[in-house]
Protein backbone atom coordinates (compact mmCIF):
# COMPACT_ATOMS: atom_id res chain seq x y z
CA UNK A 1 0.00 0.00 0.00
CA UNK A 2 1.07 3.59 -0.69
CA UNK A 3 1.38 6.24 2.02
CA UNK A 4 0.34 9.39 0.14
CA UNK A 5 2.14 10.90 -2.71
CA UNK A 6 -0.92 12.28 -4.46
CA UNK A 7 -0.62 15.88 -5.62
CA UNK A 8 -2.54 18.40 -3.48
CA UNK A 9 -2.32 22.12 -4.31
CA UNK A 10 -1.36 24.77 -1.78
CA UNK A 11 -2.28 28.39 -1.23
CA UNK A 12 0.81 29.65 -3.06
CA UNK A 13 -1.11 29.16 -6.32
CA UNK A 14 -3.85 31.41 -7.70
CA UNK A 15 -6.65 28.87 -7.55
CA UNK A 16 -9.28 31.39 -8.62
CA UNK A 17 -8.00 31.11 -12.20
CA UNK A 18 -9.27 28.13 -14.18
CA UNK A 19 -5.88 27.27 -15.70
CA UNK A 20 -4.10 26.53 -12.40
CA UNK A 21 -7.10 24.48 -11.24
CA UNK A 22 -6.89 22.29 -14.33
CA UNK A 23 -3.12 21.97 -13.92
CA UNK A 24 -3.55 20.78 -10.33
CA UNK A 25 -6.29 18.39 -11.40
CA UNK A 26 -4.06 16.97 -14.13
CA UNK A 27 -1.12 16.49 -11.76
CA UNK A 28 -3.33 14.87 -9.14
CA UNK A 29 -4.82 12.40 -11.64
CA UNK A 30 -1.33 11.54 -12.87
CA UNK A 31 -0.11 10.91 -9.33
CA UNK A 32 -3.18 8.93 -8.28
CA UNK A 33 -2.75 5.26 -7.49
CA UNK A 34 -5.62 2.97 -6.43
CA UNK A 35 -3.61 1.72 -3.44
CA UNK A 36 -3.08 5.13 -1.81
CA UNK A 37 -4.04 4.96 1.86
CA UNK A 38 -3.44 8.51 3.02
CA UNK A 39 -3.80 12.05 1.68
CA UNK A 40 -2.61 15.15 3.53
CA UNK A 41 -4.52 18.34 2.78
CA UNK A 42 -2.43 20.57 5.04
CA UNK A 43 -1.48 22.90 2.19
CA UNK A 44 -5.01 23.28 0.85
CA UNK A 45 -6.56 26.18 2.75
CA UNK A 46 -9.03 27.01 0.01
CA UNK A 47 -10.65 24.75 -2.58
CA UNK A 48 -12.57 26.07 -5.60
CA UNK A 49 -15.54 23.94 -6.76
CA UNK A 50 -13.60 22.10 -9.47
CA UNK A 51 -11.06 20.72 -7.01
CA UNK A 52 -13.57 20.32 -4.18
CA UNK A 53 -15.76 17.86 -6.11
CA UNK A 54 -12.73 16.10 -7.58
CA UNK A 55 -11.05 15.33 -4.26
CA UNK A 56 -14.37 14.57 -2.55
CA UNK A 57 -15.34 12.06 -5.23
CA UNK A 58 -11.81 10.61 -5.24
CA UNK A 59 -11.96 9.82 -1.53
CA UNK A 60 -15.56 8.63 -1.50
CA UNK A 61 -15.31 6.49 -4.63
CA UNK A 62 -12.06 4.77 -3.69
CA UNK A 63 -12.19 1.00 -3.42
CA UNK A 64 -10.16 1.17 -0.20
CA UNK A 65 -10.56 3.45 2.80
CA UNK A 66 -8.45 6.59 2.39
CA UNK A 67 -7.39 8.39 5.54
CA UNK A 68 -7.07 12.14 5.18
CA UNK A 69 -5.62 14.77 7.48
CA UNK A 70 -4.65 18.42 7.67
CA UNK A 71 -8.10 19.83 6.91
CA UNK A 72 -8.44 23.58 7.49
CA UNK A 73 -11.46 25.09 9.22
CA UNK A 74 -12.67 26.25 5.81
CA UNK A 75 -12.59 22.72 4.37
CA UNK A 76 -14.42 21.36 7.40
CA UNK A 77 -17.13 24.03 6.99
CA UNK A 78 -17.31 23.01 3.33
CA UNK A 79 -18.14 19.53 4.70
CA UNK A 80 -15.12 18.20 2.85
CA UNK A 81 -14.73 15.47 1.74
CA UNK A 82 -18.05 13.70 2.39
CA UNK A 83 -20.37 16.59 1.66
CA UNK A 84 -24.01 17.07 2.54
CA UNK A 85 -26.11 14.01 1.77
CA UNK A 86 -29.82 14.77 2.40
CA UNK A 87 -30.64 11.11 2.98
CA UNK A 88 -28.53 11.28 6.13
CA UNK A 89 -30.21 14.29 7.69
CA UNK A 90 -33.72 15.68 8.03
CA UNK A 91 -32.28 19.15 8.59
CA UNK A 92 -30.60 19.67 5.24
CA UNK A 93 -32.56 22.87 4.58
CA UNK A 94 -31.37 24.36 7.85
CA UNK A 95 -27.83 23.24 7.04
CA UNK A 96 -27.95 25.04 3.69
CA UNK A 97 -29.63 28.12 5.18
CA UNK A 98 -26.67 28.52 7.53
CA UNK A 99 -24.55 29.33 4.47
CA UNK A 100 -26.72 32.25 3.36
CA UNK A 101 -24.25 34.76 4.80
CA UNK A 102 -21.20 33.05 3.29
CA UNK A 103 -19.76 33.11 -0.24
CA UNK A 104 -19.98 29.36 -0.80
CA UNK A 105 -22.13 26.31 -0.17
CA UNK A 106 -21.08 22.96 1.25
CA UNK A 107 -20.25 20.18 -1.15
CA UNK A 108 -23.55 18.49 -1.95
CA UNK A 109 -23.74 14.80 -2.78
CA UNK A 110 -27.04 14.09 -4.51
CA UNK A 111 -28.67 10.81 -5.42
CA UNK A 112 -29.05 9.79 -9.08
CA UNK A 113 -31.83 7.34 -8.32
CA UNK A 114 -34.98 7.90 -10.36
CA UNK A 115 -37.65 6.78 -7.90
CA UNK A 116 -40.35 9.37 -7.25
CA UNK A 117 -39.09 10.04 -3.73
CA UNK A 118 -35.44 10.44 -4.78
CA UNK A 119 -36.37 12.65 -7.73
CA UNK A 120 -38.47 14.96 -5.55
CA UNK A 121 -35.72 15.17 -2.93
CA UNK A 122 -33.02 15.93 -5.53
CA UNK A 123 -35.10 18.64 -7.16
CA UNK A 124 -35.96 20.21 -3.81
CA UNK A 125 -32.32 20.11 -2.74
CA UNK A 126 -30.91 21.74 -5.89
CA UNK A 127 -33.76 24.26 -6.04
CA UNK A 128 -33.08 25.33 -2.46
CA UNK A 129 -29.35 25.54 -3.15
CA UNK A 130 -30.04 27.81 -6.13
CA UNK A 131 -32.27 30.07 -4.02
CA UNK A 132 -29.40 30.58 -1.60
CA UNK A 133 -27.00 31.19 -4.51
CA UNK A 134 -29.41 33.83 -5.80
CA UNK A 135 -29.53 35.46 -2.39
CA UNK A 136 -25.72 35.44 -2.04
CA UNK A 137 -25.00 36.82 -5.52
CA UNK A 138 -28.08 39.04 -5.94
CA UNK A 139 -28.51 38.00 -9.56
CA UNK A 140 -31.60 39.36 -11.38
CA UNK A 141 -34.50 37.10 -12.30
CA UNK A 142 -33.53 36.60 -15.96
CA UNK A 143 -30.06 35.38 -14.93
CA UNK A 144 -31.54 33.28 -12.15
CA UNK A 145 -33.81 31.50 -14.65
CA UNK A 146 -30.87 30.84 -16.97
CA UNK A 147 -28.77 29.33 -14.21
CA UNK A 148 -31.71 27.23 -13.12
CA UNK A 149 -31.92 25.86 -16.67
CA UNK A 150 -28.18 25.16 -16.80
CA UNK A 151 -28.27 23.27 -13.50
CA UNK A 152 -31.32 21.28 -14.57
CA UNK A 153 -29.70 20.26 -17.86
CA UNK A 154 -26.37 19.28 -16.31
CA UNK A 155 -27.84 17.37 -13.38
CA UNK A 156 -30.41 15.65 -15.60
CA UNK A 157 -27.60 14.49 -17.87
CA UNK A 158 -25.84 12.95 -14.88
CA UNK A 159 -29.01 11.27 -13.63
CA UNK A 160 -29.99 9.95 -17.06
CA UNK A 161 -26.61 8.93 -18.47
CA UNK A 162 -23.94 8.45 -15.79
CA UNK A 163 -25.21 5.05 -14.60
CA UNK A 164 -23.80 5.91 -11.20
CA UNK A 165 -25.46 6.30 -7.80
CA UNK A 166 -24.39 9.85 -6.97
CA UNK A 167 -23.46 13.24 -8.36
CA UNK A 168 -21.51 16.06 -6.71
CA UNK A 169 -22.26 19.80 -6.58
CA UNK A 170 -20.17 22.73 -5.38
CA UNK A 171 -20.53 26.54 -5.50
CA UNK A 172 -18.23 29.50 -4.82
CA UNK A 173 -18.78 33.25 -5.19
CA UNK A 174 -15.65 35.38 -5.69
CA UNK A 175 -17.08 38.70 -4.55
CA UNK A 176 -14.00 40.81 -5.27
CA UNK A 177 -13.64 39.32 -8.75
CA UNK A 178 -17.33 39.51 -9.61
CA UNK A 179 -17.49 35.81 -10.52
CA UNK A 180 -19.35 32.71 -9.44
CA UNK A 181 -18.40 29.07 -10.07
CA UNK A 182 -20.69 26.07 -10.02
CA UNK A 183 -19.25 22.61 -10.54
CA UNK A 184 -21.19 19.39 -11.08
CA UNK A 185 -19.48 16.02 -11.37
CA UNK A 186 -20.00 12.29 -11.37
CA UNK A 187 -17.82 9.18 -11.48
CA UNK A 188 -19.97 7.27 -13.93
CA UNK A 189 -19.46 5.93 -17.45
CA UNK A 190 -18.68 9.32 -19.00
CA UNK A 191 -19.97 10.83 -22.21
CA UNK A 192 -18.33 8.19 -24.42
CA UNK A 193 -19.94 5.44 -22.36
CA UNK A 194 -23.31 7.12 -22.83
CA UNK A 195 -22.94 6.95 -26.61
CA UNK A 196 -21.69 3.36 -26.45
CA UNK A 197 -24.64 2.27 -24.28
CA UNK A 198 -27.21 3.99 -26.48
CA UNK A 199 -29.83 1.60 -27.85
CA UNK A 200 -32.07 3.93 -29.90
CA UNK A 201 -32.53 4.30 -33.62
CA UNK A 202 -29.63 6.65 -34.27
CA UNK A 203 -26.19 5.36 -35.23
CA UNK A 204 -23.35 6.46 -32.95
CA UNK A 205 -20.98 3.63 -33.87
CA UNK A 206 -18.45 6.10 -35.31
CA UNK A 207 -17.95 7.70 -31.87
CA UNK A 208 -14.96 5.66 -30.73
CA UNK A 209 -13.11 7.96 -28.31
CA UNK A 210 -13.76 10.70 -25.77
CA UNK A 211 -12.86 13.62 -28.04
CA UNK A 212 -15.28 12.42 -30.71
CA UNK A 213 -17.94 12.01 -28.03
CA UNK A 214 -17.57 15.61 -26.83
CA UNK A 215 -17.45 16.89 -30.41
CA UNK A 216 -20.69 15.04 -31.15
CA UNK A 217 -22.36 16.39 -28.01
CA UNK A 218 -21.53 20.03 -28.72
CA UNK A 219 -23.01 19.59 -32.19
CA UNK A 220 -26.30 18.67 -30.56
CA UNK A 221 -26.21 14.90 -31.07
CA UNK A 222 -28.04 13.78 -27.97
CA UNK A 223 -28.67 10.32 -26.57
CA UNK A 224 -31.99 11.52 -25.20
CA UNK A 225 -35.09 9.98 -26.78
CA UNK A 226 -35.98 11.69 -30.08
CA UNK A 227 -39.40 12.92 -28.84
CA UNK A 228 -37.59 14.82 -26.07
CA UNK A 229 -38.07 18.48 -26.96
CA UNK A 230 -35.90 20.11 -24.31
CA UNK A 231 -32.45 21.49 -24.96
CA UNK A 232 -29.54 19.30 -25.97
CA UNK A 233 -27.56 19.42 -22.73
CA UNK A 234 -23.97 20.42 -23.44
CA UNK A 235 -24.71 22.12 -26.77
CA UNK A 236 -27.45 24.41 -25.48
CA UNK A 237 -25.88 24.97 -22.08
CA UNK A 238 -22.53 25.99 -23.52
CA UNK A 239 -24.08 28.44 -25.99
CA UNK A 240 -26.31 30.04 -23.35
CA UNK A 241 -23.45 30.37 -20.91
CA UNK A 242 -20.87 31.81 -23.33
CA UNK A 243 -23.00 33.90 -25.69
CA UNK A 244 -25.79 34.84 -23.31
CA UNK A 245 -24.16 35.19 -19.91
CA UNK A 246 -20.61 36.00 -21.01
CA UNK A 247 -19.33 33.13 -18.92
CA UNK A 248 -16.95 30.19 -19.31
CA UNK A 249 -17.73 26.52 -19.79
CA UNK A 250 -15.31 23.75 -18.83
CA UNK A 251 -16.17 20.10 -19.46
CA UNK A 252 -13.92 17.12 -18.79
CA UNK A 253 -14.76 13.50 -19.52
CA UNK A 254 -12.21 10.74 -20.05
CA UNK A 255 -9.24 12.53 -21.64
CA UNK A 256 -11.36 15.09 -23.54
CA UNK A 257 -11.24 18.65 -22.21
CA UNK A 258 -13.56 21.33 -23.58
CA UNK A 259 -12.99 24.97 -22.58
CA UNK A 260 -15.60 27.19 -24.21
CA UNK A 261 -15.03 26.57 -27.95
CA UNK A 262 -11.68 24.83 -27.65
CA UNK A 263 -11.28 21.07 -27.26
CA UNK A 264 -8.04 19.26 -26.48
CA UNK A 265 -6.56 16.04 -25.13
CA UNK A 266 -6.27 16.55 -21.37
CA UNK A 267 -3.36 14.13 -21.21
CA UNK A 268 -4.80 12.19 -18.26
CA UNK A 269 -7.95 10.10 -17.88
CA UNK A 270 -10.82 11.23 -15.64
CA UNK A 271 -13.45 8.60 -14.86
CA UNK A 272 -16.86 10.23 -15.29
CA UNK A 273 -17.57 13.87 -16.05
CA UNK A 274 -16.86 17.28 -14.54
CA UNK A 275 -18.68 20.40 -15.72
CA UNK A 276 -17.64 23.83 -14.45
CA UNK A 277 -19.71 26.90 -15.27
CA UNK A 278 -18.24 30.32 -14.47
CA UNK A 279 -20.58 33.30 -14.61
CA UNK A 280 -19.76 37.02 -14.27
CA UNK A 281 -21.86 38.48 -11.46
CA UNK A 282 -21.80 42.14 -12.51
CA UNK A 283 -22.95 44.39 -15.35
CA UNK A 284 -26.17 42.46 -15.84
CA UNK A 285 -28.04 42.92 -19.10
CA UNK A 286 -31.75 43.64 -18.78
CA UNK A 287 -32.22 42.45 -22.36
CA UNK A 288 -30.84 38.98 -21.75
CA UNK A 289 -33.50 36.37 -22.55
CA UNK A 290 -32.55 32.78 -21.87
CA UNK A 291 -35.49 31.42 -23.90
CA UNK A 292 -33.82 32.28 -27.21
CA UNK A 293 -31.05 29.77 -26.47
CA UNK A 294 -33.39 26.85 -25.81
CA UNK A 295 -33.90 24.69 -28.87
Amino acid sequence: MSNHKIYVPNTNWDLIKIGPQLLHLQKSIKAWSPDIEKINFKGLKFSPPLLAVYYASLIQESTIKINFEGLSGYLETLKFPYGLLPDDTNNWKNTLNAFSSKTYLPIIKFSNKTTKEETILREMLLSHALKIIGSITQIPSNYYSAINYLLSELTDNIVEHSRHDFGYFSFQYYRENGLMDICIADKGIGLLGSYQKYEGERDFSQISNHLLAVDSAIKGNSTKPIPEKRGYGIATSRRMLIEGLGGHFVYLTGNALLINEEMSNFGEYFQGTIALIRIPVKSFSKDFNWYKFVE
